[in-house]
């Protein structure tokens, strides 16, 4: 699956710009082979390498577009105007659920493959600093260990989700994924759904024995992802206890308070793990999905739906800055910034947010049969987006539901996240809102793997 020589992109040792500093992945080509014995010769190394995942992350093919606001946030129905063979066949097919088509398949493979290619640095870079702990100053070795840890788990639980089957649709027990731990040339074995669920939880525990609660930087892998991640993993697992568990330490920590002002629509004191990206590029990216002929959009009918029906309100922070015009592909309403989707300086890729962990709450309260509860953590998620309290103290089970799923799709609008709540709910496709196209005969939440 790897080649031996360690493969990063070009010049990372020299014009990687510091995360803590600028907050930013820069991506420059083309690929270039670095000797390891080289690169790996000294601590920078090691944080070049580490910097380079984060970069690749970044790409087209990953979370930089076709995981976030591409082709997972139009399988998540955040786009629902002119979809249609015109715009776009990747797109339309996509829409359709047709995952046998071979656009599709063609992204769906350079997913894997990007992912994959992540984890063979990640693990590379493991691997050979057992036996170079000498060139490590302070905490460094720790911090850097677990931060790798971290990632490969975060990794591997996309590419499950993405290419197995929910645990609500198959159980455990199904070939899922190889969940690679060696920097190897041969192939991994894949492992069942609960295994690799298993391993990501193993490494992330590893992770956050090494890592420092004292660590607050989001654009790095900190311990605070680590229990944003393990609170949903044990969700998508079934185990309520132990995701609420989770879930409730980081609200209850109030390191990431929910914001009280609207100056800042990407609410990006709340997130526990983002990507930055440069504008050049995040606007090249955008383009490529908001930019098209005929564009996609939202129609003001289903913003409508979304925001507003129901227990909604046209005051919600969310609808103000959330949008653009998909003529102009400029940005509608304030000039509050940063925006979502406003392209002149939205390079910032929400992965983790934490008002997923108030959602995880409630719906383990729920489950639980705590419906007060689950009622309260939403309440507090509305009334740091401008919304009234629900008029019942206590939501029924089912109404609790439906307002789960539509802050999903409130919140995560163009993130990806949308999609995977379908997905582990396994929706029936005729459930799914908003997009009007008829899905195919052979639709699918299982991603193709490639052959």
């Amino acid at each position: 699956m790897y080649k031996k020589k360690l493969l990063i992109l070009s010049l990372v040792a020299v014009l990687m710009l510091s995360f803590t500093a600028c907050k930013k992945w820069v991506d420059v080509e083309p690929p270039l082979q670095v000797g390891e014995n080289t690169l790996l010769s000294n601590e920078q190394g090691f944080r070049d390498i580490l910097n380079g995942v984060y970069l690749q992350m970044g790409a087209i093919n990953s979370y930089g577009r076709d995981m976030t606001f591409g082709m997972m946030s139009i399988l998540g129905r955040s786009y629902d105007t002119t979809i249609s063979p015109a715009i776009d066949n990747m797109f339309y097919q996509s829409a359709r659920y047709n995952f046998q088509d071979a656009s599709v398949r063609t992204v769906h493979k350079n997913i894997w493959d990007n992912l994959y290619f992540s984890v063979g640095n990640l693990n590379n870079l493991l691997t050979t600093m057992e036996s170079k702990k000498e060139l490590f100053s302070g905490n460094n070795y720790n911090t850097i260990k677990g931060e790798a840890l971290g990632l490969r788990a975060f990794i591997h639980f996309d590419l499950l989700r993405m290419f197995a089957p929910s645990p609500a649709a198959a159980g455990f027990n199904v070939p899922a994924i190889p969940y690679v731990t060696r920097f190897s040339p041969y192939a991994t074995a894949f492992s069942t759904t609960g295994a690799a669920i298993d391993s990501c939880i193993a490494d992330l525990k590893n992770a956050q024995s090494l890592l420092s609660d004292a660590d607050m930087t989001t654009s790095r892998f900190t311990t605070w992802a680590v229990q944003g991640l393990l609170s949903r993993i044990y969700l998508y697992k079934g185990d309520f206890a132990n995701a609420q568990t989770l879930a409730l330490s980081i609200i209850n920590s109030k390191k990431f308070p929910l914001a009280t002002v609207n100056t800042d629509l990407m609410f990006t004191k709340e997130h526990l793990f983002s990507l930055y990206s440069s504008a050049n590029n995040s606007l090249a990216y955008y383009k490529t999905v908001l930019n098209t002929s005929p564009p996609l959009g939202f129609t003001t009918q289903n913003q409508t739906a979304l925001f507003i029906t129901g227990s909604g309100a046209t005051s919600d922070w969310r609808k103000l800055g959330a949008f653009v015009d998909p003529t102009t592909v400029m940005a509608l309403g304030n000039t509050i910034s940063p925006k979502k989707f406003y392209l002149s300086n939205s390079n910032i890729l929400p992965l983790i947010r934490t008002t997923e962990m108030y959602y995880i709450a409630a719906e383990c309260a729920t489950a639980l049969n705590d419906s007060l509860a689950a009622t309260n953590w939403l309440d507090t998620v509305r009334v740091h987006r401008n919304l009234p309290k629900y008029t019942l103290a206590a939501l029924k089970k089912d109404s609790l539901g439906v307002e789960i799923a539509k802050e999903y799709q409130k919140e995560f609008l163009g993130e990806g996240q949308v999609f995977f709540y379908y997905k582990r709910k396994n929706l029936p496709f005729t459930a799914l809102p908003y997009t009007k196209v008829a899905v195919a005969p052979n639709a699918s939440y299982v991603f193709i793997k490639p052959e």
